[in-house]
């Protein structure tokens, strides 16, 4: 998606130059709308990844999705953050299927939790199958900027 991120930069530097600051906003918004669905399918991944339990506890989980278009061409990003609410959560153990808690309560001894209980991929997972989908509703709007700036 790197080249991508840098066509769409390169179009947006261009129409900046060329004044046309409704079609840069028109590219960032395709950006936020291709990448809109992701955080809801991370938080539906929740249950069937992790113990019902604890599933129940990321439910207020913070995911947020950032879209910026700097000065060069690799500075453009698409992104998807999760910060977990309240406690302090170790959010990318759990996505690797790694899930620590303290025994009984206790948090002099841990123990540590994974398969058959904990699967991997609660958030990267829905992240890279919307990829596909993303990068072709990218291209088709860098397309269709591209045309009505040169049109």
């Amino acid at each position: 998606m790197a080249d991508l991120a840098s066509q769409l930069e390169a179009a947006a530097v261009r129409l900046r130059r060329a004044g046309e600051g409704g079609l840069e906003r028109e590219l960032t918004a395709a950006m936020r709308r291709a990448v809109q669905p992701v955080p809801g399918r991370i938080r539906d991944g929740l249950k069937p990844h992790l113990p019902d339990r604890y599933a129940a506890d990321l439910a207020d989980v913070d995911i947020k999705v950032i879209t910026r278009s700097g000065s060069a061409a690799t500075d453009a990003v698409v992104s998807v953050y999760a910060k977990a609410a309240g406690k302090a959560r170790k959010l990318r153990r759990l996505d690797a299927g790694i899930l620590s808690h303290p025994v009984f309560g206790n948090r002099e001894h841990w123990a540590t939790q994974g398969a058959p209980s904990v699967h991997p991929g609660w958030f990267t997972g829905p992240a890279e199958e919307a990829a596909p989908r993303v990068r072709a509703e990218l291209e088709k709007t860098l397309a269709d900027v591209a045309a009505k700036a040169a049109g």
